[in-house]
């Protein structure tokens, strides 16, 4: 069965040739090995300049059909153009666990629920990140609204 894994990381963490990977407990996800991980890709092309809006990372990987339901943990880690591995929040209790519930199943593609990325603090930050993205808009006075006088 296919598994579908998707992440929404700040921007300026997928800059300068940074790539997004998956790891986990299965032997399909790498058991941990930050050398046999899976690779994300972009759900969409990358700005060309660096850009403030998140970014969201996806990745699929088969799993054997008698397996599908079994519990398995997994967790998301960035590649540098270095080498260098950094993986999401500060150790295992930000593991990741997919526990199986058939409602998740879509044209027979298991999609587990989109993660956000886990800042080192152990907070996704989603405030920051979207409080960030609107300094940004504001900045450069792109947002721009009307008020309809009420009949």
């Amino acid at each position: 069965m296919l598994f579908r894994f998707g992440v929404i990381v700040p921007a300026r963490l997928a800059e300068g040739g940074t790539t997004l990977c998956l790891s986990g407990s299965r032997p399909e996800l790498g058991h941990w090995d930050p050398q046999h991980t899976l690779t994300m890709k972009p759900a969409r092309p990358l700005a060309p300049l660096p850009a403030q809006e998140p970014v969201l990372w996806l990745t699929e990987v088969a799993l054997p059909e008698e397996e599908a339901a079994c519990t398995f943990w997994y967790k998301f880690l960035r590649r540098h153009e270095t080498g260098e591995v950094v993986w999401e929040g500060n150790g295992p209790h930000h593991d990741r666990c997919s526990v199986y519930n058939a409602s998740n199943l879509v044209d027979g593609v298991y999609c587990l629920p989109i993660g956000h990325w886990i800042e080192v603090s152990g907070h996704t930050d989603e405030m920051k990140h979207t409080t960030d993205f609107y300094f940004n808009i504001a900045g450069h006075q792109a947002i721009h609204y009307s008020r309809h006088p009420v009949k």
